[in-house]
């Protein structure tokens, strides 16, 4: 009987030393996008940057302490499964600050960023052409931007949602917008726009509101 209790121990022993499971670092988003959020604030026009890179959350932003009523943020990360624990900034929203700065190219440097919204801040300036190597699905700017929409926002074919309604944008509606074949929705009023809408506008099959 001691004999058996005895191989059983061992064989739970052998078992714990031999076959544990590995056991991975905790998901944290990378140090580079930590860094690009901090720029990004502060090119629109944030005084105050906290942020908590182990939960993904935005404690501190904003020209005051205390965040204006009605104000909105949100930061989405994803993480990578298995033993690769890194996460990144997949959406980014920023509303009702009173943010007074412009919109940041440093947005490039969210790889796998998808959802922008900045709206209803003071941000002046116009869209960063930089915007157009990404892949962005979303892209929702009410503020005070201004010179013409760039033509180069028609190679953001991921794009759903463009929102640049009540700007000062001037000029006329570039036809590359028209390259937008799994645009949805698409916000142009209240801006100093002229012209008619182009032909191209033909091809956005999936186009819902305009």
């Amino acid at each position: 009987m001691l004999a058996g209790k005895l191989f059983v121990f061992l064989i739970v022993s052998l078992t714990s030393c031999c076959f544990r499971l590995p056991t991975f670092p905790e998901a944290k988003l990378v140090q580079e996008e930590v860094d690009a959020l901090e720029e990004i604030a502060r090119t629109l026009g944030s005084k105050y940057w906290k942020f908590n890179a182990d939960t993904c959350e935005i404690e501190m932003v904003g020209v005051t302490q205390v965040p204006p009523k009605n104000s909105a943020q949100r930061i989405d990360c994803e993480c990578n499964k298995g033993n690769n624990s890194d996460c990144h900034v997949t959406r980014m929203e920023l509303k009702r600050y009173n943010l007074p700065g412009v919109l940041p190219t440093q947005l490039v440097n969210l790889p796998r960023l998808q959802v922008v919204d900045f709206a209803y801040n003071y941000l002046n300036g116009t869209l960063p052409r930089e915007w157009a190597s990404m892949q962005l699905t979303s892209i929702v700017v009410v503020n005070r931007l201004s010179g013409e929409i760039p033509k180069e926002l028609g190679n953001i074919t991921t794009l759903t949602t463009l929102s640049l309604e009540a700007n000062q944008f001037s000029g006329t509606i570039p036809p590359d917008l028209g390259k937008l074949i799994n645009l949805q929705e698409l916000m142009l009023s209240s801006n100093h726009l002229s012209g008619n809408l182009p032909v191209s506008f033909a091809g956005l099959v999936n186009l819902t509101d305009l």
